[in-house]
């Protein structure tokens, strides 16, 4: 294989050593707001339509406790990035598209004589870790395709979904940037896409295909690798909208569409990787931002909540070199395992990262039982209309999971062995576990610098 001079002198700097046919491709494809219910991994739904997800579970890992870091999209995103939590990065909830302030009268509590939304960050500061400058610094070609969101608030506003180009992708480590700006829903779904990162093509395009097309592309022009993509996805975010032929083909159901068009596209990154002979070679990891707005059946509450229904994510990952065909693994793991795990895959050492709060997956991969971790934590000092388990924070150690309320819902425990659809509050019964999960809880908010609910009173 012909190495590019470019990774020589990565790995040269990076001090590593052997040919860069033994490091993966990396391929991150994320859904947004995907509930776990919505994707058919064994070809036995008769309405849901995921083929290619099902080939990918044949062929990988499902992860039936998969979580995402927060129960909204921008928090999750930027843990993804950096590893770390984002009660530790301060981007506790997405920024909003109507503009923060006016965000705050209608939805975060102000003049309403309760707790107010804790302060959240617009974008990563660039100080922060990213595996795509990570993975860069190794030799890696790096693309990004979609929803970024984390380039500040207010995007409703601009014609362009531009709020600050210096928070796009591009600087943070990917060598090409199609459709990551502020925006946190499409303007459009068809093209013209009104987005500054998407050149018009053909006019009435999916933005789904267009973005299945980009990432395939940009495998192919880097196929003599390394190269890595982050896939995510605008899908199944309102306002749903989908090619009138799917949604004929789909029984007249607009969102049955939107999940085959999605599907759609992670065939044509496999298609890619199999044209190019990279699909052997390729950790491939599809995953979701948070829960979705359609809730999935047995788990509490949706998109926005602490409970299951607002945390629980699917996903899956294919690595034909390292996992074991149609495996599966119960372990609990979260947003901030992907920063180590695509780090040290690529041959860099994310131990000298100190700051980061997730785990390298490799031993789950390798068919381990277990990460070492002792627990799962959550912050989201933020109110979401129609939810109940919002504006609090979260802890699960095991079988249990406390949940502490700082608005209108007082604190809860449940156990997901025996209540997993969290339908019954054990506080009462359990009060000295309740206890010890908060004592634990209230450290982990002391030593990430957690944010906490403000008052009117802090504004004036």
């Amino acid at each position: 294989m012909k190495i590019k001079l470019l990774a020589v002198l990565s790995l040269v700097f990076a001090g590593i050593c052997g040919a860069e046919e033994n490091r993966p491709n990396i391929v991150f494809i994320m859904a947004d707001d995907l509930g776990p219910g919505w994707v058919d991994l064994t070809g036995s739904s008769e309405k849901i339509n995921t083929p290619n997800l099902e080939r990918l579970a044949r062929s990988g890992m499902v992860f039936t406790k998969a979580y995402a870091a927060a129960p909204v999209c921008s928090p999750t995103r930027a843990a993804c990035i950096t590893g770390m939590s984002p009660a530790r990065v301060g981007y506790t909830t997405h920024a909003p598209g109507m503009g923060l302030e006016k965000y705050l009268w209608k939805n975060g509590g102000r003049g309403k004589g309760g707790p107010v939304d804790a302060e959240s960050r617009e974008f990563i500061p660039f100080e922060f870790p990213s595996y795509a400058r990570e993975l860069k610094r190794l030799g890696y070609a790096t693309g990004f395709f979609g929803k970024w969101h984390l380039a500040g608030e207010g995007s409703v506003s601009r014609p362009d979904g531009v709020v600050n180009a210096a928070w796009h992708p591009e600087h943070y480590g990917f060598d090409v940037n199609v459709g990551g700006c502020a925006y946190g829903q499409p303007k459009s779904w068809f093209d013209p896409y009104r987005n500054a990162t998407i050149e018009g093509r053909a006019e009435g395009e999916y933005l789904t295909d267009r973005l299945g097309d980009e990432a395939a592309e940009f495998i192919r022009a880097n196929q003599e690798g390394p190269f890595h993509v982050t896939l995510w996805l605008y899908s199944v975010h309102t306002p749903i909208r989908a090619p009138a032929d799917l949604v004929e083909k789909n029984g007249g159901d607009a969102y049955l569409a939107m999940l085959e068009s999605m599907d759609t596209a992670v065939g044509k990154v496999i298609a890619a990787l199999e044209e190019t002979g990279s699909l052997e070679n390729t950790l491939l990891v599809f995953y979701s931002d948070n829960g979705g707005w359609k809730p999935t059946e047995g788990l509490a509450e949706e998109k926005g909540s602490l409970l299951e229904g607002g945390v629980r994510v699917p996903m899956v990952v294919s690595w034909p070199k390292v996992i074991e065909p149609a495996s599966e693994s119960s372990v609990p793991v979260t947003s901030m395992d992907f920063f180590p795990t695509f780090v040290n895959a690529a041959g860099g050492d994310a131990g000298r990262f100190k700051e980061l709060d997730g785990l390298d997956l490799m031993p789950l991969f390798e068919g381990g039982s277990d990460l070492g971790r002792e627990a799962l934590y959550w912050h989201f000092p933020h109110h979401r209309k129609g939810i109940d388990y919002m504006m609090g924070s979260s802890i699960l150690e095991g079988d249990w999971k406390l949940y502490l309320g700082y608005a209108e819902t007082g604190d809860a425990l449940f156990n997901l062995r025996k209540d997993p659809g969290e339908t019954n509050n054990v506080l009462d019964e359990n009060p000295e576990h309740a206890y010890r999960l908060k004592k634990k809880l209230d450290a982990w908010l002391l030593q990430s610098g957690a944010r906490m609910p403000r008052t009117d009173a802090d504004f004036e």
